[in-house]
């Protein structure tokens, strides 16, 4: 089972300034500590009396739909920063309304075949190489055989052994957007959120060996126990990438919304 999100309350009796570090609040206090709040573990923040925060801090709240709330030390409401997220509709009634509108289905497939494109010329580029394709499955011969060079396994066992975490991690982020246990299962045959989104993160492992990223094979501890530290040493950025995913898929069912 997931946390739940909760709210992070900040004093500036305690806080002295907010910034951001992969995908967490770093808040530091007047005694010179260093505090780390994932941010997909926050549902709102509210401060009180003056705390300096990081712009690029602002903006990850921002990104991950968590509304600011500042007050002065009396308690008094002094403003709010909301997202283009706060107080809209959650994605997962976003997909629930998609299964139910006659273009719903071609919309979602649109966003899914836009995030493999975009891997696609992104593992490209790792070989300054044009593949001949737009999914990945076009491409995956070749990107197989550049991630197996660089490999201390074989692919299909570098796969295999990823699977877990990515499907825990996706269970985590889909979560923090609100979503309820019914997102394992497919809203129809082929709008399956869960399922589509741990696949882009597969994808995102393969992005990160073609970059230099390779995992290291422990002996001592196995390859299941290697991978899994490869996948946990990279957590924030597969984390950043999921988010940019669901924020993209979240601006075009608002489409069929608004139609």
């Amino acid at each position: 089972m997931s946390e739940a999100r909760q709210a992070l309350y900040l004093d500036s009796l305690q806080a002295d300034r907010v910034s951001v570090e992969a995908v967490a609040l770093r808040v530091q206090t007047h005694a010179q500590l260093s505090l780390f709040y994932p941010l997909r573990r926050i549902a709102r923040v509210v401060v009180t009396g003056k705390v300096e925060w990081q712009t690029a801090a602002l903006l990850a709240c921002l990104d991950y739909g968590i509304p600011l709330a500042f007050r002065e030390r009396d308690g008094r409401l002094i403003g709010h920063c909301l997202s283009e997220r706060s107080n809209q509709t959650p994605l997962e009634a976003l997909l629930v309304y998609c299964a139910d509108h006659p273009e719903g289905d071609a919309v979602y497939q649109q966003w899914r075949c836009q995030e493999e494109y975009q891997w696609v010329q992104r593992a490209g580029r790792t070989r300054q190489y044009h593949l001949q394709g737009r999914l990945a499955y076009q491409v995956m011969g070749q990107v197989e055989r550049w991630v197996q060079a660089l490999l201390p396994c074989r692919f299909g066992q570098f796969t295999a052994q990823l699977q877990a975490p990515i499907a825990s991690h996706v269970a985590e982020v889909l979560a923090a957007y609100g979503f309820s246990d019914n997102i394992h299962l497919p809203v129809t045959r082929r709008v399956h959120l869960a399922r589509d989104l741990a696949q882009l993160l597969i994808l995102e492992a393969y992005w990160l060996v073609l970059r230099g990223e390779r995992p290291s094979l422990q002996a001592e501890r196995g390859l299941r126990y290697s991978l899994v530290a490869f996948y946990e040493l990279h957590q924030a950025h597969f984390e950043e990438r999921a988010r940019i995913a669901l924020n993209r898929l979240w601006r075009q069912l608002k489409t069929l919304e608004v139609d």
